[in-house]
């Protein structure tokens, strides 16, 4: 039996969606969908202060830009995450500094992160890893005690809560991410997020290859013209159409992506004896509704979890590790990292396992998977009994 890792959710009316932006005569940027998709995240959330973008990639350089960074400013960011946010600090000149993350949940220590906040400072940038952030009650009083903003990498975190919010929407900044293999997609795409009203006129000129092209189009202006140095980071009408179709069903996918989660922890937690010591499953804080962008186990060491993971992909089960922490690439090394500087996201990457989880999925897919999973941890507990 084969149990993919992802499959892209495909709502029923994402063709016509897609016809009609085709056909509504404007195809490039902020149209229709880009309305409708406002529409959706005030009416869901309470968000209202969002641009969207083509990608996380490009709402974190905008977020970073509207900082004004200059030569020598530092912003503080996890090793165990995707270079995206690194890469934006130092497009625009500020040095990234890593810091380690939390053992259980894989989101920024904030603890390791205090210790590495200097008077070159100027923002902190939590990622939420598997849709799921950080203390962020503790992240904001530490970023206004320090006076430096915070970014919020919610690339993964769409529709996911803390304490009720929004992620996304407590930091001055906020990303999302549409891309492929998220639980929202449009192929490419992303969204930036403001906290404070006032900036979005300016966050749209900079979106807009620092013209005030938008201030024109709402008739605010006569004519439009170069205001700043800015970029195209603009959606098109047409993966706006396709991200509206799936987020029309948001519920829908949040609820099947959750009954995957919810089998997997009941079959799991159900096989503790069998388990051992050689892997425990994800935790949930109380604070957090997620999205269940990820179910990931955590093995013993390295070799139990490269044993497990060959395993299953053998059985037919598409496993996935994930991120090579940023201080272990050959740019962190140059950066002057070394390997025992982050401890957990050195283990991280040595032990997590992420399993299928998807719209698509079946309660037969899940106990395959958990099945099979049981049943490679129970043959490595024999192999060592044997030698």
């Amino acid at each position: 039996m084969i149990v993919n890792f992802y499959e892209r959710f495909q709502p029923k009316n994402q063709m016509c969606c897609l016809e009609d932006a085709l056909f509504e005569g404007f195809l490039s940027t902020d149209g229709k969908y880009a309305g409708l998709l406002k529409e959706h995240f005030d009416q869901s959330g309470g968000i209202s202060n969002i641009l969207f973008t083509p990608s996380a990639t490009a709402a974190l350089e905008l977020a970073v830009q509207l900082l004004g960074l200059k030569p020598g400013d530092e912003v503080i960011i996890p090793s165990y995450n995707f270079p995206s946010a690194a890469n934006a600090v130092i497009k625009y000149g500020g040095t990234p500094i890593l810091c380690d993350v939390d053992s259980i949940t894989k989101t920024i220590s904030l603890e390791d992160a205090a210790l590495r906040i200097t008077k070159k400072t100027r923002a902190i940038m939590p990622t939420h890893y598997a849709g799921i952030s950080c203390d962020m009650d503790s992240l904001m009083k530490l970023a206004q005690d320090c006076r430096i903003a915070v970014i919020e990498d919610a690339a993964q975190a769409v529709h996911s809560l803390y304490n009720g919010n929004p992620l996304g929407t407590i930091g001055d900044f906020g990303a999302y991410s549409f891309h492929h293999t998220k639980n929202f997609s449009c192929g490419e795409g992303g969204a930036f997020l403001c906290k404070d009203s006032s900036r979005i006129d300016f966050a749209e000129i900079l979106r807009d290859n620092g013209t005030n092209k938008a201030q024109f189009y709402k008739q605010k202006t006569s004519s439009y013209s170069w205001q700043c140095a800015g970029s195209n980071y603009m959606m098109s009408a047409a993966c706006a159409a396709l991200l509206y179709a799936q987020l029309l069903d948001y519920e829908v996918i949040t609820a099947k992506r959750k009954a995957v989660s919810d089998t997997y922890h009941e079959i799991l937690s159900g096989s503790f004896e069998k388990l051992g010591e050689k892997i425990s499953l994800m935790e949930i804080p109380d604070y957090s509704a997620p999205n269940y962008h990820i179910y990931y186990i955590n093995c013993k060491d390295y070799e139990t979890r490269e044993a497990v993971r060959k395993g299953l992909l053998a059985d037919g089960i598409d496993v996935r590790t994930h991120f090579v922490p940023l201080h272990l690439s050959d740019y962190g090394k140059a950066l002057g990292y070394t390997a025992a500087d982050f401890p957990n996201s050195l283990s991280a990457f040595e032990t997590l396992l992420r399993l299928p989880i998807h719209t698509e999925m079946t309660r037969t897919d899940c106990e395959t998977a958990a099945g099979l999973l049981i049943k490679r941890v129970g043959e490595l507990s024999w192999q060592r009994l044997s030698t």
